[in-house]
């Protein structure tokens, strides 16, 4: 496994929080119209989180995944893998992508997610749900960047 491999395998996997975690918090407490079609409950959780994830658009799954990409790749040049700063350094990534992307998309590309979900770029019962996701996206890819680092490091 080469370097590159944990940062593309971490990033993947913030990505999928990044877009799976508001999703299944969103279905879970009905706030789309496209989950309460599924229906909602602890039941129906994951088809309805499924649903809400998919309408998310294109150019929002792109700009986040980007946005993370290009600041992992700055986070692992920048800070050495044996530093405790890398948790809150990637919260904090993971929640300005979030914020661009809910800022900056235009509002037409934006189905299913903040103002094509609500009306609203931040509409107080959603954007609260994004950042606490970025945040748990960027520790994901920390948590799982070192752990490939660290499995890499014992292979012979």
């Amino acid at each position: 496994m080469g370097p590159w491999q944990c940062l593309l395998r971490a990033w993947i996997a913030a990505w999928v929080v990044a877009i799976f975690l508001p999703s299944l918090l969103i279905a879970y407490l009905g706030l789309s119209e496209q989950a309460a079609a599924v229906g909602t409950g602890f039941d129906r959780l994951v088809v309805s989180s499924l649903t809400v994830a998919d309408e998310v658009g294109p150019a929002v799954k792109l700009t986040i995944g980007g946005i993370l990409l290009l600041a992992f790749v700055a986070l692992e040049r920048a800070v050495p893998a044996d530093v405790r700063l890398r948790y809150p350094i990637g919260g904090m990534i993971g929640i300005v992508a979030m914020l661009v992307a809910m800022a900056f998309v235009p509002a037409g590309y934006t189905r299913g997610f903040a103002a094509g979900l609500t009306g609203e770029r931040f509409d107080p019962a959603v954007w609260p749900l994004y950042l606490l996701s970025g945040a748990v996206a960027g520790l994901a890819y920390v948590a799982s960047s070192g752990r490939c680092k660290r499995r890499m490091a014992r292979q012979p």
